[in-house]
């Protein structure tokens, strides 16, 4: 998991502090991309929606569930080349995956984080700092490889952790020989070389486990509106892993009282509901509530 960063001084109450703030951060980590996420209720974890405790069910019929929708709409993924572009468009239509949704625009993040909720409560930014190594684009062979977790059983994905754990201690040569000579892996193997025939049956044990934060390709409305990104996570997402490169988060907390005038100033800014969501039911309850 990330490392958590909560910040201590009184939050900014208005648009203009928040501007100061996210300027004034950026700048102490010019070597870090720096991506956020708001969050409506400060109290909501922070993990993909499949790792949520209410999707529990969800989680151990993943492969099911992807299964499912694919055979419902399959003309709807007719244009998905990779399961991670899959996994993108189910988490746009209100799939649970494990994915979790960032945005490279902070005002973005802000934005989200004043939406009232569904009951008073204060807000959140979380700002992630991703270290070159932990930053991966669309067509990245890492990325294939966590992205076809969700084509393994509960039971499979129950045995890659527990092979990864057998093999710790062992050199990273040895570790990636014995972990590739695995039938689960191998069943893995067929899944990526599904999308990826040039694929080499090569997977280090880390790269089922670490969370990267990913480039999707800017092919849907939704994500090219909000500068749109994601954190794909692997298979133990809340296991502590010793790696020296690590996601770090910092926590900025957005007061429930603070939220209306914010959003206010955003939409003067044309940072708005219809704006941020292009599709056609965002636009008309916009112009339904402004009339």
């Amino acid at each position: 998991m990330a490392k958590k960063r909560t910040t201590r001084s009184v939050p900014p109450r208005t648009l203009t502090g928040f501007i100061e703030k996210f300027e004034q951060y950026s700048s102490t980590a010019p070597y870090f991309l720096n991506c956020y996420r708001g969050q409506c209720d400060d109290s909501w974890p922070i993990v993909a929606g499949i790792f949520r405790p209410e999707f529990k069910g969800l989680l151990e019929n993943e492969k099911w569930a992807v299964r499912d929708l694919i055979s419902v709409h399959p003309s709807e993924f007719a244009t998905d080349e990779t399961m991670f572009d899959k996994l993108v468009r189910m988490q746009h239509f209100g799939l649970p995956t494990r994915l979790l949704d960032v945005s490279r625009n902070a005002l973005v993040a802000l934005y989200v984080a004043t939406d009232p909720g569904p009951k008073p409560s204060n807000g959140k930014v979380i700002i992630f700092s991703v270290p070159r190594e932990c930053e991966k684009y669309f067509d990245s062979d890492s990325v294939s490889c966590i992205a076809n977790l969700a084509n393994m059983t509960s039971d499979e994905k129950d045995e890659l952790r527990r092979l990864e754990e057998s093999l710790i201690g062992l050199p990273e040569d040895e570790q990636i020989t014995k972990f590739n000579e695995e039938k689960v892996v191998k069943r893995l193997h067929q899944f990526i070389r599904s999308e990826k025939s040039y694929f080499q049956p090569v997977i280090k044990p880390i790269d089922l486990l670490l969370p990267y934060f990913v480039h999707p390709k800017m092919s849907n409305r939704r994500i090219l509106a909000q500068s749109g990104a994601f954190i794909l996570y692997g298979i133990a997402p809340f296991k502590k892993i010793f790696w020296p490169y690590k996601i770090e988060e910092t926590h900025w907390l957005v007061p429930q009282r603070a939220k209306e005038s914010i959003r206010k100033a955003l939409a003067n800014l044309g940072i708005n509901e219809s704006t941020l969501y292009p599709e056609i039911d965002k636009a008309a309850a916009r112009i339904k509530n402004q009339y």
